[in-house]
């Protein structure tokens, strides 16, 4: 775990203030509120909300609105790692038949 002073430290843009901010709006949620300790995932949320608003010029009332978009990427890498180590444990005939609909469908396009 890393403390708020960690933080600091290592994301160059940010401040006490800004990083009060975005946790008191949801967009960082310390693992341990009341300790202030923060996640590598927080630390590295941390420094996306900076690039977003320092280097990519993008205002503070879209970020929510990204990092929305961004977590929703996130969740569904998570839910196709998990269907593919689904079909691994399927029977190769049956993967093979699969992989052969999910190239149909791709090549068709959806109906």
């Amino acid at each position: 775990m890393l403390s708020e002073k960690d933080l600091l430290a290592r994301v160059q843009t940010l401040t006490v203030t800004r990083l009060r901010v975005w946790v008191a709006q949801g967009w960082i949620k310390p693992a341990d509120k009341a300790a202030q300790s923060y996640s590598e995932a927080d630390l590295a949320r941390a420094a996306l909300i900076c690039n977003l608003e320092d280097e990519l010029g993008f205002a503070e009332e879209d970020v929510p609105v990204l990092l929305n978009l961004i977590d929703q990427i996130h969740g569904l890498r998570a839910e196709l790692r998990g269907l593919l180590a689904t079909l691994d444990e399927l029977p190769p005939e049956v993967r093979s038949v699969v992989r052969l609909r999910i190239t149909e469908y791709i090549e068709r396009g959806p109906r």
